[in-house]
């Protein structure tokens, strides 16, 4: 059990499934309470995840580009569970589509749930645990800051000021909440063999078993759902000093 979490109040957004629903469990066998932030059409994922939960978890459907439904979110999560310690921000779109073809449809859609959305849901969460004392907020952001995909500007450019909004939210809300960012590989596999793909329009090599070549001669080890999560528990759980950060989980593929 990673200490530090037990009795802590953790909402974590597009938590229904992939990722997300990993985290919760996580979390949950950490001895931390979960609120699960999910899209209206995810109600049915969300409903098993909290069959499988039980009491340590509850569900609220919402749209968070919209600030008011972030507000309703955190409502929601300080209604059930009396307050609220940590706020993840692991929603996320990532659909391809070559530059010249983005219209603002796509542009708005990768800034709405990856930068829009957690701003004001910070906001509303920060008031919180102002009045609370403390609080931490975690931002997934990717590997975006070091790499470019030339089919996801938009989405890389969002996780790229989503970092930096982590950043600036430090000294904003400094020195009652830590706010830092976790940057992990590739971690969570897609069933369909798109993300293996991308790899190899990138001219990367797939995984083998723990380890992945990224390029000729230099081989790294991947990322994983352990890694990941260790990463978001520290800080989850760490002193408001620890803040403004941003914590790579890559193996060393940033430095590569």
């Amino acid at each position: 059990m990673v200490t530090g979490l037990a009795g802590r109040v953790v909402c974590i957004t597009g938590a229904a499934e992939r990722a997300g629903a990993e985290f919760a469990r996580r979390y949950v066998q950490a001895g931390a309470k979960v609120m699960i932030s999910h899209l209206p059409s995810q109600a049915a994922q969300a409903e098993a995840l909290l069959a499988e939960l039980g009491s340590a978890a509850a569900a609220c459907a919402g749209d968070i580009t919209d600030p008011a439904q972030g507000r309703e979110l955190v409502a929601a999560c300080c209604d059930h569970f009396g307050r609220l310690d940590v706020l993840v921000h692991n929603a996320s779109t990532f659909a391809p589509r070559p530059w010249l073809e983005v219209d603002e449809a796509a542009f708005d859609s990768a800034l709405g749930v990856n930068l829009r959305g957690p701003f004001f849901l910070s906001q509303a969460a920060a008031k919180v645990m102002l009045t609370q004392g403390g609080g931490n907020i975690v931002a997934l952001v990717g590997n975006s800051l070091s790499e470019a995909w030339p089919e996801f500007i938009p989405h890389s450019v969002a996780k790229t000021a989503l970092a930096r909004l982590m950043e600036q939210l430090a000294v904003a809300l400094a020195p009652t909440i830590a706010c830092n960012a976790v940057a992990p590989s590739q971690f969570f596999r897609s069933d369909d063999g798109s993300n293996d793909r991308l790899r190899q329009a990138r001219g990367e090599a797939a995984p083998s078993g723990q380890t992945a070549q990224v390029r000729p001669g230099l081989w790294i080890r991947e990322a994983d759902l352990d890694a990941v999560f260790a990463a978001l528990s520290y800080l989850s759980t760490c002193t408001p000093q620890v803040t403004g950060t941003t914590l790579r989980v890559d193996g060393g593929k940033a430095l590569a």
